[in-house]
């Protein structure tokens, strides 16, 4: 699985990104991921559910997801106040990785 994050926003306008091929990680990081997309059911979701509204609030943060597994792929844009609750572990832990590879 192909997974493409960005995210942007905050007080302090931090800017991350992560990008990688689960199929070049170990295989706990690499079932990890997938599972947290499979709980997510990111791709599943139509765009109606994943559309992104206006900024909102300053301290908000704006994620930027592109998912590709197969002939399947979902491309989304959300924010802290519009992703889904199913979402936000998945998020959550693109982030975390994100800072982690900066």
């Amino acid at each position: 699985m192909r997974i493409d994050f960005q995210s942007s926003g905050g007080f302090a306008n931090l800017r991350l990104a992560y990008s990688v091929d689960t199929r070049t990680l170990r295989p706990g990081e690499a079932s990890e991921l997938e599972a947290l997309v499979q709980q997510s059911h990111v791709m599943e979701m139509q765009p109606s559910q994943l559309a992104a509204t206006s900024a909102g609030p300053p301290d908000v943060m704006t994620y930027r997801l592109e998912l590709q597994e197969g002939d399947r792929h979902q491309s989304l844009t959300v924010t802290d106040l519009t992703a889904p609750p199913s979402l936000q572990p998945l998020l959550s832990r693109l982030r975390d990785l994100a800072l982690e590879h900066r």
